[in-house]
């Protein structure tokens, strides 16, 4: 018993998380709705964290990350209200327990390694370009993007290593196997192994492979990621290969903080090709912090440009709580935006505009 009471002291558990909600106006492309929404300036979500020291230097530890809806009691149940929306969220949304990064693992001198559906680093990459994070101003989902679609920012049955700090720089390396019924050089529902097991994930599901590079000394931080995700044979369609070059980068001067964001997509078959750069920055002025960012993506393909210009402001009320404002423009002429669930684009306009104004508050 002692033992175990020994043990049980050098572990902790922690409960965090964040609620944000507020007024939305969105104009998508000519279509408008408003309302009251949540995640304006970040994603709501609790999460639980542990830590167990095993001595000797070895740490393993966890998170269950539940991204929950602060609107909608109906979106907390994991069934979608209508109508809905995906990565450019605007309306109520789906949510339950551990649907966002899920991980366990162990930490050492050799590093770390964990497993579970883990944030791939294009996402910290982009995190690090620019202070929007995913919310508006961002353009999440649109010109920026976690994966060659701007759906997900994660992927399920994931691995990951991540080096040592070594002068500021470490390394990691994100992989999520491919998982399809498909039996090789074929297609059609009459070409599919029967051998398949769910137990280890959902068929049709993309292979993911990711390399990461990240350096953080003093007032500079930068991450660069090489993400390529293999959709070959994966449900239907014939697939192919995408390549996302993501740098994201930021230095602290003061009170202020700029930052660069650039970001390649290249699909095999060049069916999706585009480059974009946007450069943001920050300045804080007691309780108050400016933002904005201005940039473009050119969608290669179409030889078209998308322009995003967005501003925004947080008056923090205390450490942990703020009330924000947050503005975002996209002229959409590269066509990068995706759909918004129940409206459709009004005849030649190519814009879509979003407005939050709201509260955030973290425990």
């Amino acid at each position: 018993m002692a033992a175990t009471g020994a043990a049980f002291a050098q572990s902790s558990v922690q409960i965090d998380g964040v609620m944000d909600a507020g007024f939305q106006s969105i104009d998508y492309k000519g279509n408008k709705v408003n309302g009251f929404n949540g995640n304006g300036s970040t994603t709501s979500q609790i999460n639980f964290r542990g830590v167990s020291d095993l001595g000797g230097g070895l740490k393993a530890d966890f998170r269950v990350e539940s991204d929950w809806n602060t609107v909608s009691n109906n979106g907390n149940t994991g069934a979608k209200t209508t109508p809905t929306t995906g990565a450019d969220g605007t309306l109520a949304n789906g949510a339950s327990f551990g649907n966002g990064e899920i991980r366990t693992g162990l930490a050492g001198g050799f590093g770390k390694v964990q497993f579970g559906a883990i944030n791939n680093n294009t996402l910290i990459a982009n995190l690090t370009g620019q202070p929007f994070g995913t919310a508006i101003g961002s353009g999440h989902g649109a010109t920026l993007r976690s994966n060659a679609a701007g759906t997900a920012v994660r992927a399920d049955n994931s691995f990951q290593y991540i080096s040592p700090v070594f002068s500021g720089f470490d390394v990691s390396y994100l992989q999520s196997n491919k998982q399809t019924k498909q039996v090789p050089g074929t297609l059609g529902t009459g070409n599919k192994s029967t051998s398949f097991s769910t137990a280890l994930g959902a068929y049709d599901m993309n292979g993911t492979k990711e390399v990461s590079v990240s350096y953080t000394n003093g007032p500079l931080a930068a991450r660069f990621t090489n993400l390529v995700e293999d959709t070959t044979q994966v449900g239907e369609a014939t697939g192919t290969k995408f390549k996302t070059n993501t740098l994201g980068a930021n230095y602290a001067f003061g009170d202020a903080k700029v930052f660069l964001w650039n970001q390649s997509i290249k699909a095999d078959d060049n069916t999706q090709n585009s480059a974009g750069t946007t450069v943001s920055a920050t300045y804080t002025m007691g309780a108050t912090v400016l933002m904005a960012q201005a940039g473009s993506v050119k969608n290669k393909v179409s030889g078209k440009t998308s322009n995003i210009a967005s501003v925004g402001a947080d008056y923090n009320l205390s450490k942990t709580t703020a009330l924000y404002g947050r503005y975002e423009s996209i002229k959409d002429n590269g066509s990068l935006v995706s759909s918004l669930s129940g409206f459709a684009a009004a005849t030649d306009n190519v814009t879509r505009t979003r407005l939050g104004l709201g509260i955030r508050t973290a425990f």
